[in-house]
């Protein structure tokens, strides 16, 4: 097994090494434009909807029963 401190830091080094490694093909591999990128499909829809607010949200009375 590791017994010296060398060797153990040479095994913890190489475990980093191949735990960080794993990550670098992860971010490259992303399918937004950049890291900033958001919901812009929803966005557009939401931005094109005709009548976003449902007809009981214009009712300005409160409390009155009509």
């Amino acid at each position: 097994m590791v017994s010296s401190p060398r060797s153990k830091a040479l095994f913890a080094a190489l475990l980093l090494a191949s735990l960080v490694g794993g990550c670098a093909d992860y971010l490259n591999n992303r399918d937004t434009v950049s890291f900033r990128a958001g919901d812009a499909q929803n966005a557009n829809t939401a931005i094109q909807e005709i009548e976003p607010w449902p007809p009981s949200a214009y009712k300005t009375t409160v409390g009155h029963g009509g």
